[in-house]
């Protein structure tokens, strides 16, 4: 029997429900076909999450592996805890499931290596620490700190202390520092940055910081977030331990980072087990931590054998919102092209609100829409509702719910565009379509520095045009985009020339 009359008889003989959902033949497949390695590519609302959890209620049913033997990562605690949670839920059985980290943590403990975990303050501490005080006992540093303020080498050490540049300094320079740890570089790593990057007063500041913050790690014997991963991976390449895994699953994995896809291989050389990666590229938007979208796009350079699944209707959207967003996203061509569909109709689905006064905007799209829809209020930037609301008093409740005095019987929700990643709505609201630098999208460019350790996106706006995507996935229903009327975001240049997109005006 071919593999392709194998999969369909065990589809019309194999029914798998999860949260009362039977998944489709789209979702089946992966799992039915349970290849060695498989990457699962998973359109917004496709069901992803129901499909990696069927893939384990197969397994466990049809006893191809037992509850320890099945690894399950997922990137953050929160979805962490929702992915064992919906596993207890649907198998009624314990899978081991983890962040990274805590599988790092976990794999510590197995090989009994004593740590203790650094505070996640700490790097920012040190930082300020240097520019307070230890930039300016040391003659070389402290010309190379005036350098970097543009400052007369004259002029005393509190001008540098309260320089307004001070705060932004400090974040690039932790940014650097923890893109570089991420990418999995190391002390010598940076002196060559350092060499070919034509000696650059910043780098001479972030070598010195990265010393100190190594040295009071070492000193005091703690580990950051990424020592943890580095370390676990370093003792795997060292030492065999016996891991009890047979399957991998990792949810998410667009967001995947370099030390932690080599802590991935570590594992699969001393296990042998098999692996499924589940993401969507079109949603990788973390690039400023660490994650590198190379290694979704380019799975199959690493594991040739791989089997490529793609999940292409959705449940959320309407087809008219997902066909004009799938437009939008793959005029970028390194992203890997999918026909998502949707059996949901709405001719208009995404309503452009021109505005002359901001402080109207929002309550003029609130008074139509019902009060028994949910609504989720996005942003680019955790400041923009302050923007919005100025005439609207309200107050913030638990879980970013918000309580307008206007209208008490709406359930609003504000989040970032990145904290909704993942999350739906049956309305969505997005904020500050305006072409400024802290608008969407966003103007403002990487410092020089960052190119030394990040690969350059090739595509302009690439990372802001995937965050754009998300915000108008997150809808079932409708989204409203807020754009002031002289000066509209070019992404909304771009979008208002779709047949289903309607422009309102007040």
């Amino acid at each position: 029997m071919t593999t392709n009359s194998l999969f369909f008889y065990n589809k019309f003989m194999t029914k798998i429900i999860i949260n009362s959902y039977e998944l489709d033949e789209e979702q089946l497949k992966p799992i039915l076909e349970n290849p060695k390695y498989s990457l699962i590519i998973a359109g917004a609302g496709s069901g992803k999450t129901l499909t990696l959890i069927g893939k384990i209620k197969y397994l466990l049913e049809n006893h191809l592996a037992l509850p320890h033997e099945i690894c399950t990562i997922s990137f953050t605690n929160e979805a962490t805890n929702n992915l064992r949670k919906n596993i207890l839920k649907n198998c009624h059985v314990e899978v081991p499931t983890f962040t990274f980290h805590k599988l790092a943590l976990d794999i510590l403990k197995k090989a009994k290596i004593p740590y203790k975990i650094a505070s996640p303050n700490l790097l920012e501490y040190t930082i300020q620490e240097f520019f307070h005080n230890q930039c300016f006992h040391n003659s070389f540093l402290k010309k190379q700190c005036y350098k970097v303020f543009s400052l007369p080498s004259f002029l005393p050490s509190k001008y540098i202390e309260n320089s307004a540049k001070q705060p932004m300094i400090q974040k690039q320079i932790q940014t650097f520092i923890n893109l570089f740890k991420a990418n999995g570089y190391f002390q010598n790593d940076l002196k060559n940055i350092l060499f070919t990057a034509k000696k650059e007063p910043i780098l001479y500041l972030i070598y010195a910081i990265y010393l100190l913050y190594e040295n009071e790690k070492e000193s005091q014997n703690i580990l950051d977030f990424d020592d943890i991963i580095l370390s676990a991976t370093k003792h795997l390449q060292e030492n065999f331990l016996n891991l009890p895994f047979t399957y991998l699953i990792i949810d998410e994995f667009q967001d995947t980072s370099l030390c932690r896809f080599h802590f991935i291989q570590e594992i699969l050389k001393q296990t042998n087990a098999s692996l499924c990666v589940v993401g969507d590229d079109y949603q990788s938007i973390y690039h400023f931590s660490g994650c590198d979208l190379t290694l979704f796009l380019q799975f199959t350079k690493y594991y040739p054998e791989t089997k490529i699944y793609k999940l292409e209707t959705t449940y959320r959207n309407s087809d008219e919102l997902v066909k004009t967003a799938g437009t939008f996203i793959q005029k970028n061509p390194d992203q890997i092209k999918k026909n998502l569909k949707s059996n949901k109709h709405f001719v208009k689905p995404i309503k452009i609100v021109y505005y002359k006064n901001v402080n109207t905007v929002l309550e003029h799209i609130l008074k139509n829409i019902p009060d028994s829809q949910e609504i989720f209020i996005l942003g680019r930037n955790h400041f923009d509702l302050k923007k919005y609301t100025k005439n609207l008093s309200y107050k913030m409740l638990d879980h970013n719910q918000i309580l307008f005095d206007k209208f008490p019987n709406y359930k609003i929700r504000f989040l970032t565009v990145h904290a909704a990643k993942g999350l739906e709505s049956d309305v969505v609201i997005l904020l500050n379509l305006e072409n400024t630098l802290y608008g969407f999208p966003s103007l403002q460019e990487d410092e020089k520095i960052f190119s030394l350790i990040k690969k350059k996106q090739p595509f302009l706006f690439e990372e802001e045009r995937r965050l754009f995507y998300v915000a108008l996935t997150r809808t079932k229903n409708d989204i409203y985009l807020c754009v002031p009327k002289y000066t509209p975001s070019r992404f909304i240049k771009e979008i208002k020339k779709e047949k289903h997109v309607e422009s309102l005006f007040c």
